[in-house]
């Protein structure tokens, strides 16, 4: 799992592989078979990482005649992430009410949630569940409004703008429901999670500080079931601390196993537009596990006259698997090993391939 400090670095990542392309050149050309290393040391440089290559070699026209484009697939599993949103009364007002005016809630976190999932809409399993649900004051309809599915962000965004806030904030029985919802759904090896979202205190089913029936209770006893189920909870708390029951969102951010780090408070909490974004955005890197491995929709006219780039600079070829890339298991997917895998894992680069063009290769 990523550390929070990678987050922002896995953002950019995830941002950046969207662009990544393979290039076909027109011509084999670089460094001759008996020249391999005209781009670099064969050995990675002898210090555990990549060798350093004068990139502007794949700039010669003789090299870089580049004809085509191929996407680049980032392979993994992506994690499901079903959306607990609160949409009670109070989410038409500004998150800064009663000191200050603007925005509504529910406007801003539309626009948030648009952002998060056109950004990760092929790299996160989104779904929304709601609550509380339509034309009840305190009801949570069994099942999710916007099914968990990869490439969801037009759903969850056509349902974010359709609908618009009312009645009270039944937490607890929207978080029993999220986990029922994950019951009917097979297990996910990228992971499954919980995004609970709140601009107020439980208000259905007892009073906060019941220890006993109290719905803030309940709320805390619901994400400790979810945990056990092998669903974690990240907990947001979005408005003014005043409307917020923040001891119950601290109490429900520990029991889902993914406080905030640097705690106290354990939530994620945010008062406004841009710190929502950055919420999120932490959020869901904190949840894609980066892949060392690309698939390709093209095969290379020669698989041995490739040059794989990590930020520009020639990564090895390493048929050993110790540092660099290889085909794996054919030419239609490569992956990265060592120091190379741990490069693209912390989100720091993008990666380009050059048909025609042989890189340097460890013996």
């Amino acid at each position: 799992m990523p550390t929070e400090s990678h987050m922002k670095k896995l953002r950019i990542h995830r941002h950046v592989a969207a662009l990544c392309s393979l290039l076909i050149a027109g011509a084999a050309c670089g460094p001759t078979a008996t020249d391999r290393d005209g781009l670099g040391t064969t050995d990675g440089g002898g210090d555990g990482n990549p060798p350093q290559a004068d990139a502007s070699i794949f700039a010669d026209a003789s090299c870089g005649a580049q004809t085509a484009e191929i996407p680049l697939i980032e392979l993994g599993d992506p994690p499901d992430l079903l959306i607990v949103l609160d949409r009670s009364g109070s989410m038409t007002l500004p998150p800064g009410f009663p000191i200050s005016f603007g925005a509504s809630k529910w406007d801003i976190m539309e626009n948030a949630i648009e952002n998060i999932t056109n950004t990760y809409n092929n790299n996160i399993r989104f779904g929304v569940a709601s609550f509380p649900s339509d034309d009840d004051i305190c009801g949570v309809t069994p099942g999710a409004d916007v099914s968990i599915d990869i490439g969801n962000a037009p759903a969850v965004n056509a349902w974010m703008g359709s609908h618009s806030p009312d009645g009270n904030t039944p937490a607890h029985l929207a978080l029993q429901n999220a986990s029922s919802i994950y019951s009917g759904l097979a297990a996910n090896p990228g992971g499954q999670y919980v995004l609970f979202a709140t601009d107020g205190a439980p208000n259905c089913g007892g009073t906060p500080v019941d220890p006993d029936t109290g719905s803030a209770d309940q709320t805390v006893a619901a994400v400790t079931a979810l945990n056990a189920q092998g669903v974690g909870t990240y907990v947001l708390g979005f408005g003014s601390v005043l409307g917020l029951d923040t001891g119950v969102l601290n109490d429900a951010a520990i029991a889902g196993g993914h406080p905030k780090p640097g705690g106290p408070p354990h939530y994620y909490h945010a008062d406004d537009a841009q710190s929502l974004d950055a919420a999120l955005m932490a959020i869901a890197g904190g949840i894609v596990e980066p892949s060392c491995s690309f698939d390709v929709t093209e095969t290379p006219p020669d698989p041995d006259l490739v040059t794989v780039t990590i930020e520009g600079t020639p990564v090895p070829r390493d048929a050993a698997h110790n540092n660099g890339w290889d085909y794996h298991p054919d030419a239609n997917t490569i992956t990265f090993f060592g120091a190379a895998c741990a490069s693209v894992q912390e989100g720091e680069t993008s990666v380009s391939f050059v048909f025609g063009c042989p890189g340097p290769i460890v013996d």
